[in-house]
């Protein structure tokens, strides 16, 4: 089956990421996923998972951190090595802040 373009998704070891990635895949994209190192073995419970059931496609998994420039670099650099280009971009990666909710109201005011 051919590609409709190479899309990559950060965040994509689980949850929102993980579900986007598997549409982009079922919607004929060759994928890059990316996730921490902590979330290898999900991310390539991913890579395998896309390969099995979506005949064709192509998978390229990048570990890294989307809060450190030279790990972003590494990973386009990657991503179009591997599969040439990149047509489609999900900025999915997030962090989460816990704190008790005094102190996240008074950070979000304060800035």
């Amino acid at each position: 089956m051919a590609s409709n373009g190479v899309a990559f998704v950060t965040g994509a070891a689980q949850g929102i990421g993980r579900a986007i990635a598997l549409r982009l895949a079922e919607d004929g994209y060759d994928m890059a996923i990316n996730d921490l190192a902590r979330s290898r073995e999900s991310l390539d419970q991913l890579s395998h998972e896309i390969l099995q059931n979506h005949d064709g496609r192509k998978v390229c998994s990048v570990i890294g951190d989307v809060s450190v420039e030279g790990d972003v670099e590494a990973m386009i650099a990657c991503v179009v090595e591997d599969l040439g280009h990149l047509d489609v971009m999900v900025a999915n990666a997030g962090v989460i802040l816990v704190k008790p909710m005094l102190e996240s109201v008074c950070l979000a005011m304060c800035f």
